[in-house]
Formats: structure tokens, sequence, C-alpha cells
């Protein structure tokens, strides 16, 4: 899953960001809750309101603090084939306006009460945040209310957003970093629903009216398709009370639509796609489809990716690219596992005469993991590891929020948090074997490079995607 961030600053995500762990669910949902040292870290009460909207509410009495997480599926894996950029473009603005406060009292009331109120687009939802102390849960609740249900989408405000997603994408194009995810995503899965930026192209933002982003709120934004984890110094009672009060009035304005079955079909991937760039660094992805979020496999496959590239100093990759060779400053690997299958991708940095040779490299890596599997040492190292930073994820309301907030979207069920040492504990030399040899695909690698095309095509790295430019 890509991350959650207010449109306009997608463009400057770089993939350096998002090496931490395998997945976005596992790194912030990996928790134990003794580990903790939390008596508390789980869901307490469920609830679902009339009009379809999920609940998911827990108290946390450690500080005053309540925080709001709000996740309506969709997101831009939803946005039409001609308007790229219309999930991003809609989120943006969910916060700038509602029909009791312009865009400058929304800020200023949050600020006066020393919270923080914000709203965004991921590739699978659209996203509402709110963290205020627990005295102000009302009126946060009604700022979460309103901009999910009645956002006003102000004429000026979808114009001064305009302004900032083009400016975000034209100064992305200087971040050689995204340029490759960019040519990455579009080379492996093409018109398919994770083939876009969540900021769309500038033609897209361009061409978008008001009447677009009013008609995708009312279309994609419905309180069935809503879960809103509330965790925080409040009794759950009051919470539940006080949303059905709140969230509850929320009527859709459409009938839903159906998400999975307006996703696109994959475009045949490239095998290589070069896009020139005088740079001294060659930045490179390469990789390849990976898994849903529900696949069976996802947590031998969390393991294995641990010993391949996502350890940090501690994988086979920097070991093997950075530490042996010097070819690399960083190297890693990651499986983006979300509502459909994402990528697995490896992203490095090199100099623009050791592209092959770094290439090269990754490629036997994920070959001899292929072939091989992992080590019993390795495989000890991986699970101690995944295991044992579990307090590091759980050190906030708002995290235990998003946490609660993204177990109830993907459906893992109460006992996630307890089970979850137990399962990265069961998975054997041999899972890590059978995962690799069934999900790594060596020989239909799709490879991302941006740099100088002419030195690229020196070490024999041409774009083969069959354009006369490449992205």
């Amino acid at each position: 899953m890509k991350p959650v961030m207010k449109v306009l600053t997608f463009g400057l995500v770089l993939p350096q960001l998002l090496a931490a762990a395998l997945l976005p669910a596992p790194n912030i949902a990996a928790a134990d809750v003794s580990a903790a040292g939390n008596k508390r870290a789980q869901v307490e009460r469920r609830a679902k309101l009339d009009n379809g909207l999920r609940l998911v509410l827990s108290q946390q009495d450690s500080v005053p603090i309540v925080a709001i997480k709000c996740l309506v599926d969709g997101g831009a894996r939803v946005d039409p084939a001609i308007h790229p950029g219309l999930a991003g473009f809609t989120g943006a603005l969910l916060d700038e306006g509602t029909p009791g406060r312009n865009s400058q009292e929304i800020a200023k009331l949050a600020d006066s009460l020393g919270g923080s109120f914000s709203a965004g687009a991921s590739t699978d939802w659209m996203e509402i945040n709110a963290v205020f102390l627990a005295r102000d849960f009302e009126q946060a609740l009604d700022l979460v209310a309103q901009s999910l249900a009645a956002p006003t989408f102000p004429e000026e405000e979808v114009e001064r957003i305009r302004k900032q997603i083009l400016g975000g994408l034209k100064a992305s194009e200087d971040e050689p970093g995204w340029v490759a995810s960019r040519a990455f995503d579009a080379a492996l899965f093409g018109d398919a629903a994770y083939g876009h930026p969540i900021a769309g192209n500038p033609e897209s933002i361009k061409a978008l009216r008001r009447e677009d982003l009013v008609a995708f709120h009312g279309r994609e934004m419905t309180p069935s398709r809503t879960i809103c984890a509330i965790v925080g110094d409040i009794e759950t009672t009051t919470m539940e009370a006080s949303a059905r009060r709140q969230l509850g009035a929320w009527q859709p304005t459409n009938a839903p639509a159906q998400v999975e079955a307006r996703t696109a079909t994959k475009a045949p991937p490239a095998g290589t796609v070069v896009v020139d760039r005088p740079l001294e660094q060659a930045n490179v992805i390469l990789g390849q489809t990976g898994i849903a979020r529900n696949d069976p496999d996802y947590f031998p496959l969390m393991v294995m990716n641990h010993i391949l590239g996502g350890g940090g100093f501690t994988s086979r990759m920097t070991e093997s690219v950075r530490t042996r060779e010097g070819l690399a400053y960083s190297v890693y690997s990651r499986f983006d596992a979300s509502r459909l299958p994402g990528p697995f991708q490896v992203v490095l940095q090199t100099k623009v005469a050791s592209a092959s040779k770094a290439i090269a490299l990754v490629r036997q890596e994920i070959g001899s993991m292929h072939a091989k599997g992992a080590k019993a040492e390795e495989l000890a190292a991986a699970q101690d590891y995944l295991t044992g930073n579990f307090p590091l994820h759980l050190d906030s309301t708002a995290k235990l929020a998003d946490l609660f907030a993204r177990l109830e979207y993907f459906e893992l069920g109460a006992d996630y948090l307890t089970q979850y040492p137990e399962r990265i504990r069961a998975v054997s030399i041999a899972d890590v074997a059978r995962v690799a040899r069934r999900h790594l695909k060596p020989e239909s690698l799709v490879t991302a490079v941006v740099g100088p095309a002419s030195r690229l095509a020196e070490q024999g790295i041409v774009d083969e995607s069959g354009s006369d430019q490449a992205p």
C-alpha cells in the first residue's frame, strides 16, 4: 500500500522512505500486547451503524488523548481511466470546507484546540485523521463527520489545491526515485488499478472540474464503505453514542458502486524501461506482481523478504550489493500487499557505470532465494527481529487507531494481535523455500532505470517498452 498523505505531497515521496518492512500492514499491525507493555492494546467494542458505517472502539487511558481514523474503501484504485488522480484531488479537499466552516476556520479550530486534523487518499482508500485532547472529542468528531459526509469543495480551494498538486508533480520530475517508481508501476500494471500515481498527471489534474470531485465523493465515499477507529481516554459506550449521533446521520447520495468489479486488466509488462535523465547516480527499481493482503502466504513471505532484502543491514541484498561490492548505499526489497495484488520490488541507487552489475547482483540474490530458500540461522534472526520490534508500533494513541482501522479494513480477525508472534514463529525453512519458489519469478522481472540512456545502453541496459519515449 502506498502511503496515505495529503495528495499534494505525493509526488515527492521517495521509495526509500518505504523500506522499513515488508508491508505497510505488518509494519504497523505487528503488535504483541504483552511486549508493548499496553494491557489494553486491543479493540474493546465493535458496532455497525444503521447507515452501514463500521466502528472500532478502544479506551486507552494512559494519556488524555483521542485519535480518530476513518478509512473509506476505494482510493486511487477506483480512479476512472480518463481521470487519474481524481481520488487524490478529492481527498485533498475533504478538510478544506464544510457547511459550517471554511478551510481557514477548520484549521484555526484544530490549532486552537492543540489538535491535528487532516485528510488524503491512498491507493486503496480515502482517509481522515484527527488527534485531539479527549475533552475535545465531540468537536473532533464533528470535524470528521462533516468532512466525510458533506465537504463543500469551494471553487477557490479547488483552484488552490490544483495549483499545489501541479506544482508537486512538476517538482517530482526532479526526484529520480519518484520518476523510477512511476515508470515501474506503469510498466508492471499498465492501465490497471495500481498503474498510475495517486496524484495523477498534469493533463488529468488540469482537466478535472469541481463537479467531477463532487460526483466522485457522492459515488465513491459512502458510509457502507467506511470504517472509523476511535481510540483514547473515553469510555467506549460514550464513543459509540457520540458516533451514532454524528456519523450515523451520514446518508449516501448515490447507490454504492461495485469497487472490485471496476479494476482494469493488467497490461503485459515490459522487460526494461529506461527514463533518460542526466544523472551520475542511476535509480533502479525491479520487480514483479506480488500478493494481495489476504494471501495465505503473507507471513512466510514477510519472513522470506526480511532475509532477502527487507532486513536492513542484515539482509542478503545489503550484504551483497552494499557491503561486499560497494555498489549502493541503500538497497531493499518489499512486497506491497494491498486490496489487490500489489508489487514486489527491489529499490537501489548506484553509480551509472555500475548499474548493470548492481542489477545483475540483485537478480542473482532473487534467483538464489527462489532456488535454495533460506538458512536456519537467517530464519531465526528474521523471526527474532519481527517479533521483537512490536512495541515500536504501539507507542501512541494515533498509531493504535491506525492499527485498528487497518485490521478491520483487511478483515484480519480479532485475534490478529495475539496470534501475530505465533504466526511468525510458525514459519519454517520449508515454508520460506515454498513461497520463494511460488512467488519469486527471476525470469519475469520488470526493471525501471532512471539515468543517462546513452551510458546505460553501453552496458546493455536499453528501453524495451516499445514506445518512442520512456515515461
